[in-house]
C-alpha cells in the first residue's frame, strides 16, 4: 500500500465522523424545532381553549340574565294580575254589602213623619213644591214630607231643614209642623256638636219652639243668653253654648220660613 493510499484510509473515517456531528446536529435541531413547534401548538390550543372558555362563560351570563329578566317580567306580570284580581273581587263585594246594607234617607224620615201623626207610612209621601229657602244663607230646607189621613186630610208637614253658624259645622234637624201651623215636634237628624253642649241647648231650647203657632208670631228670633223675651217668637240662646243655640235656631227657622212661604205668609 502506497503511503497515498494509507493517508485517505485515514481520512476516510473523519469524514464519516464529520458525517454522524452533522447528522446529530441536524437530528438535535430537528426534535428541538419539535418541540418548538409542539410548545406553540400547545400554547395556541390553551389559548384557543381559554377563549372558548370565556366564549361559553359569556354566553351563558346571558342565558342567566335573559332567564332572570324572563322570571321578574312573569313574576311582575303575576302579581300585577293577583293584584287586579283582589281589587276587581273587593269592589264587587262592597258593592254588594253597600246595597244590603243601604238606607234610603226618605225611607227613613218617612218613617219618622208616620210615628208623630200616628199614621201609616204610605199615608206620608214626599212634597218638595213646598220647599223654600233663604236666600244667600247655608239656612236651608232639603226636603219636606205631607202627611195625610186615610180621608186624604193633610195632618201636617215634615221639614228637614239644615241650620248653620254652629259651634262644630250645620245641625240637621226634622221640624214637623201641623197643618195649623203650630211645630209639633223637633228631632235631630244630625249633628256634629260636643255632646254636652248639644244636649244643653236641647233640653233647655226645644220646649220653647214645641207647641209655638208660627202663624201668630212676627219673627222668629234668637235673642243673647240671659235676655228676657219681649215678645211670642223671641228665644234666649243657652249660656256658654251660643254658637250650638244658633245652629239649632236656623234649622228651625229654615222649616218656619219654608211653612208661612208656602201658605202665602209673613216668612221673616
Amino acid at each position: 500500500m502506497s503511503d497515498k493510499d494509507e493517508i485517505m484510509q485515514q481520512v476516510a473515517p473523519e469524514k464519516d465522523v464529520n458525517s454522524v456531528e452533522n447528522e446529530s446536529v441536524e437530528s438535535a435541531e430537528n426534535v428541538q424545532n419539535e418541540s418548538v413547534e409542539n410548545t406553540a401548538n400547545e400554547v395556541v390550543e390553551v389559548q384557543s381553549q381559554e377563549e372558548n372558555n370565556a366564549e361559553n362563560v359569556q354566553n351563558n351570563a346571558e342565558n342567566s340574565a335573559k332567564t332572570k329578566k324572563k322570571f321578574k317580567l312573569g313574576t311582575v306580570a303575576k302579581c300585577t294580575l293577583v293584584l287586579v284580581v283582589i281589587a276587581v273581587v273587593a269592589g264587587i263585594l262592597l258593592g254588594v254589602v253597600n246595597w244590603l246594607t243601604y238606607v234610603d234617607p226618605d225611607s227613613v224620615i218617612i218613617e219618622k213623619c208616620a210615628t208623630v201623626y200616628e199614621v201609616s207610612a204610605d199615608n206620608v209621601s214626599k212634597n218638595d213644591d213646598r220647599v223654600y229657602t233663604y236666600k244667600n244663607t247655608k239656612n236651608l230646607v232639603k226636603s219636606c214630607f205631607e202627611a195625610k189621613d186615610e180621608s186624604g186630610n193633610v195632618l201636617g208637614y215634615c221639614y228637614y231643614s239644615v241650620g248653620a253658624g254652629a259651634k262644630d259645622g250645620e245641625i240637621e234637624l226634622l221640624v214637623y209642623i201641623d197643618a195649623k201651623g203650630v211645630i209639633k215636634d223637633i228631632e235631630v237628624y244630625e249633628q256634629g256638636e260636643t255632646a254636652g253642649y248639644f244636649d244643653r241647648v236641647e233640653k233647655a231650647n226645644k220646649s220653647k219652639y214645641v207647641g209655638l203657632d208660627i202663624t201668630k208670631i212676627d219673627r222668629l228670633t234668637l235673642i243673647s243668653s240671659g235676655s228676657e223675651p219681649t215678645a211670642e217668637g223671641e228665644i234666649a240662646a243657652v249660656s256658654q253654648a251660643t254658637y250650638t243655640s244658633t245652629g239649632y235656631h236656623n234649622a228651625v227657622a229654615a222649616a218656619v220660613y219654608a211653612y208661612l212661604a208656602a201658605m202665602g205668609g209673613n216668612a221673616q
